[in-house]
């Protein structure tokens, strides 16, 4: 299975919908990737000062940058 346009996909959803966790991301994508290749594109995201997390209890909310107050 191919990800190439796994990031675009997840910066094109946080666009749309302001802030997701990673289980409303997953349930968006178009094919549903396994849960530690979805952290790994995510966690590679915010690395790179693409996308920004934020802890809210157990969760994580990920945004664009500067989404997230």
């Amino acid at each position: 299975m191919v990800y190439h346009s796994l990031s675009e996909e997840i910066v094109g959803i946080l666009k749309k919908e302001g802030a997701c966790s990673r289980e409303e991301l997953a349930s968006k994508l178009a094919e549903k990737p396994n849960r530690a290749i979805l952290m790994g594109y995510l966690r590679c995201l915010v690395d790179l000062g693409v996308i920004c997390s934020k802890d809210v209890g157990r969760a994580k909310l990920y945004s664009l940058k500067g989404g997230i107050k």
